[in-house]
């Protein structure tokens, strides 16, 4: 039986469960994806979607979801603007001799010059009392001591303790934009085949590393971007780790023509 096809129409938009996806101004809103398909060429589209991941203690690499599967022999050219924030201060690792109140820290590329004063709370409660703002003293690129009023333990030697430098703020935010372009070939090997990064805000804390990179799945054959971090101390002792997000454009088609 023959079928007769209509085109969609509506005077006051359209939804889906109640949610206005095209409103009567014909304002596409509200949607996950955005695909606008080249009429000639079935092969070639354009696509926009956000995509999103987050980094903790248990998962300091983690691939943005979601991604998108690519066929044999196309190629996909990739513009992203990506945001990574976090909660959290600088965590520094220190030791301390027996019965004494300088504590020797260690944080990477600090930065700091002899004389600069830091306000640092101690990670162990039990050691709260050192609690306070002190001028450091830099014996290193990586390395530096604050001296307390006293010492913390009379006996012992404190070793692998942490302190945060609560003085240089808790909020920290990293913006990149992405431009890439990745080849799929005749047996649908994906390959990152250019990539071009511009960073619009380093603004990451101290002792960490941020990155993120377009990544392809040879296994399930889809693209993403990777985001990982490294550092010396935990990713959750004020939220939850960091969180990425990014507004993401393919442009999708056939390897040639």
């Amino acid at each position: 039986m023959a079928k007769i096809l209509k085109s969609l129409q509506s005077d006051g938009g359209f939804s889906v469960a109640e949610s206005t996806i095209i409103d009567p101004q014909r304002n596409v809103i509200d949607v996950n994806t955005l695909k606008v398909l080249n009429n000639s060429n079935d092969k070639t589209f354009k696509k926009e979607y956000i995509a999103h991941s987050e980094l903790n203690n248990t998962s300091p690499s983690v691939v943005m979801f979601p991604g998108h599967v690519v066929e044999a022999d196309r190629i996909v050219f990739l513009n992203g603007f990506f945001l990574g924030t976090w909660e959290g201060y600088p965590i520094v690792e220190w030791t301390a001799n027996a019965n004494s109140p300088i504590l020797s820290g260690t944080l990477s590329n600090h930065g700091f010059t002899t004389g600069d004063n830091i306000t640092i709370e101690l990670t162990n409660p039990a050691y709260s009392a050192g609690n306070g703002s002190y001028p450091v003293t830099v014996t290193g690129l990586s390395t530096f001591t604050v001296e307390l009023p006293a010492a913390l333990d009379q006996n012992n030697p404190i070793l692998n303790e942490t302190y945060e430098i609560t003085s240089l703020g808790s909020n920290w935010e990293y913006a990149i934009k992405i431009e890439s372009a990745i080849l799929s070939d005749s047996n649908n090997i994906l390959t990152a085949a250019a990539t071009s990064n511009t960073v619009v805000k380093d603004n990451v804390p101290l002792g960490h590393v941020w990155s993120i990179a377009p990544d392809v799945n040879n296994t399930t054959k889809e693209l993403s971007f990777a985001t990982a971090v490294s550092t010396n101390g935990s990713l959750e002792l004020r939220g939850t780790g960091i969180k990425w997000s990014g507004k993401i454009e393919i442009v999708y088609t056939q390897r040639g023509y």
